[in-house]
């Protein structure tokens, strides 16, 4: 089989035609477009899990022979994160409900997740340690294969590998659920094969480790509990209008409330205060931000100092300026805007421009080309904090924050 950007996946794959097929990174498996219904899903036809839920396995729950998360990526609450340039994937468990043990769940992932990670400690241990894939929900049934993970990030302290959060319900309901730590492997080979899914047959029988189409990074990992994490350089380029900005109708309300609220009650001037707010949230190693004073800015409507390696002593801290523009989602920031903060920025210096809008190409283009030190947040990323970092998920949430906070 070559490799191609799209697999189609319209029946289950024979054991004894496994070895035709290999799974690519951020290849799209792709379903059945004539069948609308369950029957067209992917995974089970795929790797003969079954064809539900975020948590799946082969053999038992106890000591499952292979696991396979699946993400939609539409959780906005509990969003899995797979970071590219590091390699890393932050996955969330599945007990999103109140008065309930965090073990205890339909599709008992949490109790997996607990599994996983304490047989990451030794080589003994590590041996019980199944294969995890990981796939992300495409456009319609279709999958992305995202890797091929192991428990653990290298650089982070083991204890933080699994803990237990606490969430809240819209309606005020607290419950905890595992936020799970894992590194993506780097599995590629100099002819670029990916993964063969011969390799499941083996999985099936017991023998992953000792399979031939077993990848050695994966093999490296259970011998020294070392891992090689796929490691993608990211490639600068602008991102699209549509990217900037929130897609669902309930988000494009929010944004758009928020926008006219500052508008109408302080002309704009109470957003470059909520922008404050919010940038401390993002980021906690920002020192801190003051907002300067209205028509005496020089230019800013925020300064403040940001702290690189916050943990040692001989910390570094680094000036930066932040521009706040209040403006509709359909009127987006342009070259003069962001010049504009460009020619105040001085060397080891960086500008945040902090829009309710978006940066158009033009603008976006420039800074790239000529390297700016300058950071876009964008009605997006606005929302996108709201909910995750403050739990506000709806449009009478923000309303009832704004009012209490910036009137």
């Amino acid at each position: 089989m070559t490799n191609n950007q799209e697999i189609r996946v319209y029946e289950k794959i024979p054991k004894d035609q496994r070895e035709n097929y290999s799974l690519f990174i951020d290849a799209i498996y792709k379903a059945n477009p004539e069948l609308p219904d369950m029957r067209a899903e992917v995974l089970s036809k795929l790797l003969g899990v079954r064809n539900q839920g975020g948590f799946r396995t082969i053999g038992s729950i106890k000591t499952p022979k292979l696991i396979v998360l699946f993400t939609s990526g539409e959780d906005l609450y509990w969003r899995d994160e797979l970071d590219y340039q590091l390699g890393t994937f932050i996955y969330y468990g599945d007990n999103k409900k109140p008065g309930q043990n965090l073990l205890k769940t339909n599709l008992h992932g949490n109790e997996v997740l607990q599994w996983i990670f304490e047989c990451s400690s030794n080589k003994t241990a590590r041996m019980n340690i199944p294969p995890i894939l990981v796939f992300k929900k495409s456009s319609g049934r279709d999958v992305k294969f995202l890797g091929l993970v192991v428990p653990g990030i290298d650089w982070v302290p083991e204890k933080e590998w699994l803990v237990a959060v606490w969430g809240v319900t819209i309606h005020g309901q607290r419950y905890q659920n595992y936020r799970a730590m894992f590194t993506v492997l780097d599995t590629t080979t100099n002819a670029g094969h990916g993964i063969n899914l011969g390799w499941l047959n083996d999985i099936e029988n017991g023998n992953a480790y000792d399979s031939i189409h077993a990848p050695a990074m994966w093999k490296r990992y259970i011998d020294h509990g070392k891992s090689k994490p796929l490691i993608a350089r990211m490639i600068k380029q602008a991102v699209p209008k549509e990217m900037q900005l929130p897609n669902n109708q309930d988000e494009i309300e929010m944004l758009n409330y928020l926008q006219h609220f500052f508008v109408e009650t302080t002309r704009g001037y109470g957003f470059e205060r909520f922008s404050i707010d919010l940038l401390k949230r993002m980021d906690n190693s920002i020192v801190y931000i003051d907002q300067t004073r209205p028509y005496k800015d020089g230019g800013f409507d925020g300064e403040g100092k940001y702290r690189i390696f916050s943990q040692l002593e001989n910390t570094l801290q680094v000036d930066f300026y932040v521009e706040c523009k209040c403006y509709q989602m359909s009127n987006g920031i342009g070259v003069k805007e962001t010049s504009r903060l460009i020619s105040r920025i001085k060397d080891r210096q960086f500008g945040i421009i902090f829009t309710t809008s978006y940066i158009s190409k033009q603008a976006y283009d420039e800074i790239i080309e000529d390297d700016h030190p300058v950071i876009f947040i964008t009605g997006k990323d606005i929302i996108k904090t709201l909910k995750s970092d403050m739990n506000i998920l709806n449009l009478q949430g923000l309303k009832s924050h704004l009012s209490e906070n910036y009137r």
